[in-house]
Order: C-alpha cells, then structure tokens, then sequence
C-alpha cells in the first residue's frame, strides 16, 4: 500500500507544493484508489495534478468527519470526478464552529455538497465494508480523555450551539497481509480510544501502522500547544503495548506535541507533511 500526503499543514521537500491547514491522503492498494479527505480547499487537486495523480481515478472517497479542513474540497473533487462514491457518517451535514463563549466561526462543510451530490452519498451508520478489505468503523467508545482542544468545537443543535461530540467522525481501516492500518482525520474522540475501538472490530489483529491527526494543539493552525505530558504518555504506552509498528502523524497533532511524542517513541513516529510519500 502507497499513501501520499496531498495536503498537511507543513510543506516538505517538494516546495512547488502548496500547503495549507488540512489533511488529506491518497491511497493506492492492489487496484484500489482511495482518497481519504479532501483538505481545505482545492489545493489538494493542484498538488495532485503536480504529483502526477489523476483524481479522475479515484474509486471512494472517505471522509473523516464534518470540519471544513478535511471536507472543504470536496465539491472541487466532484467536479473533476464523476465515479467515486462519498462515504461519511450521517452527522456531517451538521453545523460546526470553532471559537469560544463570546465568538465562534463556522468550520462546517459547503452545504451544496449534499444538495447537489446527494446521489453520490453513502452514509454509514454502522460497521461497514465498503469494499474489499476496507472497512468504516462509527462507534467509538470514550473510555478515556478526549482531546482538551475539543473544548473550543462546537456543534448546532436545534436552535443552541452546544459542545461538539463529534458524533460525526470515523475510523478507516484497510486490511493488509499481515496485519491492518487505521486512519483517523483528527482523533476528536481520542487516538486511545480509537485504537480500542479497532481492537475491539479487530481482536488478536496486528496493526501495522497508525496513521492521521491526534489534535493534541488547542488551536491547530497556529499550534499552540495545550495537552498535558500525562496524555502524551496515556497515547505513547497504548502505541507501545499495542504494538503498532509505526505511526505516521501530522496536521492537528503539532509539530510541538509531535516532539514530545517522538521522545517517547523514536523511530516509530513520522511526521507526515505535504508530498510525503508512505509505503507499507
């Protein structure tokens, strides 16, 4: 499996890329073309196209959950594309907003994504195969801390903004020979607590490798860092008992919280950023 980083917050090696605060990954498995997220804008079609990536072929797309970070380009993308199905949990089309008491930003995704695109939707409420060897994961149990920067997200309901439970967000895992490898946008519900939940789908199933956002800065795009060291540590010995073999991260986690992360796991932590190139 081949994963290239199309948009991350940071530019790499290749600088006639544009990079951008967001996230989203191209995946190639066996004849299996995947796009998990969309980035902030189209930006990640440019980078594609720069890359030598034809979007046309994408089979589905995944989207992590409802922020416009990781779905604010998909109305670019099915406009170039006109095959691949969206898979998402129902709660997307929500309103999300970013900010504190006195002011808040709206973060959601292009409503006429859904409007226009409806026919191209599968929501998914339910553990799911949505084709050979790649499966969407929904319930994920919060068994322990969530990230402190979920504070600062906030969600619509009826006619009150309230705090986010990000209901709306998913895990994808892709089954390889020897194991599997779990994707996760931003890790709202907890990185912990996402890797039980694969445990849970997956018992006695090896995972080769971990790889998204963890949000572990308050406010990602400028990465303030706010997470304490014990849920730094909490992350580094579930990964370590676990033993995931490697871990690719980036976007919300911070390049702060990153650092401290490798110091407790070495080689087995990259940080991903626009251009990378994953092979596993």
């Amino acid at each position: 499996m081949k994963i290239t980083v199309l948009i991350e917050n940071t530019k790499g090696e290749l600088e006639d890329l544009i990079n951008e605060h967001g996230l989203s990954l191209y995946i190639e498995k066996g004849n299996k073309r995947i796009l998990f997220d969309t980035g902030k804008t189209n930006n990640f079609i440019v980078n594609a196209q720069k890359l030598g990536i034809n979007l046309e072929n994408i089979d589905v797309v995944v989207l992590s959950h409802g922020h416009a970070d990781h779905g604010g380009g998909l109305l670019s993308f099915l406009k170039i594309n006109n095959r691949a199905k969206i898979y998402m949990k129902r709660k997307v089309f929500g309103d999300y907003y970013s900010g504190n008491i006195l002011f808040k930003k709206s973060i959601g995704i292009n409503k006429e994504v859904f409007e226009k695109y409806s026919s191209r939707i599968e929501y998914i409420d339910n553990f799911t195969e949505i084709m050979e060897d790649v499966f969407i994961i929904t319930d994920i149990q919060r068994n322990h801390k969530v990230p402190e920067g979920n504070k600062y997200l906030f969600v619509k309901e009826g006619t009150k903004i309230v705090n986010d439970k990000f209901e709306h967000e998913l895990i994808m895992v892709i089954k390889e020979n020897k194991g599997i490898c779990m994707f996760s946008g931003c890790s709202h519900n907890g990185a912990v607590n996402m890797i039980e939940a694969v445990n849970k789908l997956f018992p006695g199933t090896s995972i080769k490798a971990l790889i998204g956002g963890f949000h572990l800065a308050k406010i990602p795009a400028i990465d303030i860092f706010s997470t304490s060291q014990d849920e730094i540590d909490l992350i580094i010995n579930k990964i370590v008992n676990e033993k995931i073999e490697k871990v690719y991260t980036g976007h919300c986690t911070g390049e702060k919280a990153y650092n401290k992360l490798k110091q407790g796991l070495g080689n087995k932590i990259e940080y991903i950023r626009t251009g990378s190139e994953v092979q596993i």
